[in-house]
């Protein structure tokens, strides 16, 4: 099955960019079920959690999570025109000045998958033991917004005409997990827990570009790139070269003193990543890397009124295999970016969907990677996340908790951070709900979580949204973080006696 699988990746980074993340979803671990005790997924959150009851999930909707994290919006790259009709940043009529002036320094957008696809646990040998098969997907896009000045002003430019651009990335790790778990009351006022977590890599993708030189010269760019590596790890995907396909470009070619294209090729072409050929066999289908990760959590109780708790998840590595690997080192020549019309040679109507075409048949030619090794192997160290947290009970009204929640994402140049606060109820004995305020790298979200867990089931339903304006298609305008969040499990056994004493409120 052969497929333009590169173009398609980067259709998806340029959509991402455009969309504010709405086109693409993202999920994350609820984070708004954090004080929620209700929630039979808390354990995700942190391993110490012990919930009241055990459980069993419904396959593949135990929990179905998606969600996005982007710093830049629909406005940055998205404009109308005066007749109502959209069109990129690469228009002419767009004002470059405007356009940059709006971008933020680095432009970053990340999106995760994960889905439940089946998970019980119960109470015994003196504590809280859980099971889970999980599957996970994590992307990441970091592009720097000199980037898109380059793109859209090129030689005009009144700067000069050389750009410097550094730390471009795209990176996606897609695998399965097995995870074993345990929690348990030391005394009365500490529990701890922790989980081992199998993993099965299915597929890892990855590019890096430390810099990127460009200096004009006549009408087209002398690029340079430095610490440019490519390294894709899936069984069953052949990526081969131009030299192996023959399949060559137009600017593969050497041009004569008048311009025209000779029969000789440039030096190097044999050797690039013929992106338009990349195939994968269904019948090689299989594993592409194994792995081991650890979660650890702790909950103290201060006293009836507080509680702190501390968790460090997917602290692991992956070791994948079946990896081609690539890179660029010498300097070629790039023709640019021009700009797009909004109607094509014809008088048709040229739609956004063609424009983002145009972009990224002409970001591809950035990317003249030459193919360095086959089925190689690589170790990867997971991005693991700290949670620190601290629970207030109010007097009062013992169903009504408060709670600040610090979360750190720990991934290199995809780091991130994260605090929320969240006003949590338990008006009657089957129902929880929680609102909450977060502020984070990539902008402000309310969240609301609705948990029904009467006897011998739980449904949860959970949304994150963006704080600001919206565009029409309900898109962000500026930097937004998104999720949504549903499950359906199966309550069992007797509710669990807890070491440490509760105050006891009477159901409603």
């Amino acid at each position: 099955m052969r497929t333009r699988l590169f173009n398609h990746i980067l259709s998806g980074a340029v959509a991402c960019f455009f969309l504010g993340g709405t086109a693409v979803a993202q999920t994350q671990n609820l984070r708004s079920s954090y004080f929620q005790e209700g929630t039979v997924n808390r354990t995700e959150l942190n391993p110490a959690f012990m919930g009241d009851y055990g459980y069993v999930s419904f396959p593949a909707l135990g929990n179905l999570g998606f969600g996005v994290q982007t710093t830049a919006g629909i406005k940055n790259f998205i404009y109308k025109l005066p007749d109502g009709r959209l069109t990129t940043f690469m228009h002419e009529s767009v004002s470059a000045s405007d356009f940059v002036n709006s971008l933020p320094h680095k432009v970053n957008v990340g999106l995760n998958m994960d889905i439940d696809v089946l998970s019980f646990a119960f109470h015994a040998w003196g504590g809280y033991n859980s099971f889970g098969i999980r599957l996970k997907s994590n992307t990441n896009m970091y592009l720097p917004s000199d980037l898109f000045r380059f793109m859209k002003q090129g030689m005009k430019d009144e700067n000069g005409s050389v750009y410097h651009l550094d730390n471009i990335g795209i990176y996606s790790t897609n695998y399965a997990e097995i995870a074993l778990g345990h929690a348990r009351d030391i005394n009365e006022q500490w529990t701890v827990g922790g989980k081992v977590k199998i993993l099965a890599g299915l597929g890892r993708a990855s590019m890096h570009i430390d810099k990127l030189e460009l200096v004009a010269k006549e009408n087209r760019w002398a690029v340079t790139p430095k610490g440019a590596t490519m390294e894709v790890a899936v069984k069953g995907l052949n990526i081969p070269t131009k030299g192996e396909t023959q399949n060559y470009q137009e600017d593969d070619y050497i041009l004569d003193n008048y311009g025209n294209r000779t029969d000789q090729l440039k030096p190097g072409t044999d050797g690039q990543l013929s992106y338009d050929d990349i195939d994968y066999d269904s019948g090689q289908m299989g594993l592409s890397g194994m792995g081991l990760a650890f979660d650890l959590g702790a909950e103290y109780r201060f006293n009836e009124d507080w509680t702190f708790s501390a968790s460090l998840l997917d602290f692991g590595f992956i070791k994948w295999k079946h990896m081609t690997k690539a890179s660029m080192e010498n300097t070629f020549e790039f023709d640019g970016f021009e700009d797009i019309p909004v109607t094509d040679s014809e008088g048709n109507e040229n739609s956004l969907d063609n424009q983002v075409d145009r972009l990224v048949d002409d970001l591809s030619d950035l990317a003249k990677f030459s193919k360095t090794g086959v089925e190689q192997k690589s170790t990867q160290m997971l991005g693991a996340t700290l949670n620190l947290a601290a629970q207030y009970t109010l007097p009062v009204y013992r169903r009504l908790k408060f709670g600040l929640l610090s979360t750190t994402r720990i991934q290199g140049a995809n780091s991130w951070s994260e605090a929320r606060l969240s006003a949590n109820v338990a008006p009657i004995s089957w129902f929880d709900a929680t609102v909450d305020y977060a502020i984070s790298n990539s902008g402000s979200t309310a969240g609301l979580l609705l948990n029904f867990h009467g006897r011998g089931r739980s449904f949860f339903l959970g949304v994150d949204a963006p704080l600001g304006k919206f565009s029409k298609q309900y898109g962000p305008l500026g930097r937004a973080s998104a999720s949504f969040n549903m499950g359906i499990n199966f309550l069992f056994g007797k509710k669990y006696q807890r070491m440490y004493k509760v105050s006891e409120v009477e159901s409603l």
